[in-house]
């Protein structure tokens, strides 16, 4: 059985590997209850290799929060660095690390405040890592097999609509419109 620092190890191995070239860093959120909950809890910042290219957040830690096996691990990308990513993935990690609160696919959550200054988008639709594959979501056996999930910023209406309507159709108008992802206050689609 792989003991928990293993595991910890593997995960930011799997990061490092992932994003093999570029500048990954420890973005660290100390505050709030993260801790408490997923005492080894870390968020790295992965720079873009280029002007223009996204910023990502993700989490080392969070797939430890629970009794599920494999469990989540969450990113983020941005058109800019910025501490409140580190914030939002604990936040959300937290969240998600009590059973009856679980995300998934599809999942979205109500962050109660834009996702970065300057944009109206004040939700976040957990998605499979379109942008990246299944070579960074599925982790490896050592790393406990943890899943790497996306988590996109959205604006109320498209949650609204998500609700309403399926996934699938709100993912097939996003590609429809060739969406920036990386738009910091991109129009809603729906």
């Amino acid at each position: 059985m792989t003991s928990e620092s293993e595991r910890l190890s593997a995960l930011e191995g799997h990061v490092r590997r992932f994003w093999d070239g570029h500048i990954v860093e420890s973005a660290p959120w100390d505050r709030g209850p993260i801790q408490e909950r997923i005492p080894r809890f870390a968020v790295y910042r992965v720079l873009p290799k280029r002007a223009g290219g996204a910023w990502v957040y993700v989490t080392v830690g969070s797939s430890l929060g629970g009794s599920n096996p494999g469990g989540i691990e969450f990113f983020i990308m941005s058109p800019v660095a910025a501490d409140v990513h580190s914030e939002t993935l604990a936040m959300v990690s937290h969240y998600h690390s009590f059973e009856a609160h679980r995300l998934t696919v599809g999942s979205v959550v109500n962050i109660g405040r834009p996702w970065m200054s300057g944009s109206r988008m004040d939700h976040l639709l957990v998605s499979l890592p379109y942008p990246y594959g299944p070579e960074l979501e599925w982790s490896p056996s050592e790393a406990g097999g943890a899943r790497f999930l996306w988590l996109l910023p959205i604006h109320g209406s498209e949650a609204a609509f998500i609700r309403r309507e399926t996934l699938d159709e709100f993912e097939s108008i996003m590609d429809s419109k060739s969406v920036n992802v990386l738009d910091l206050d991109r129009e809603p689609v729906a």
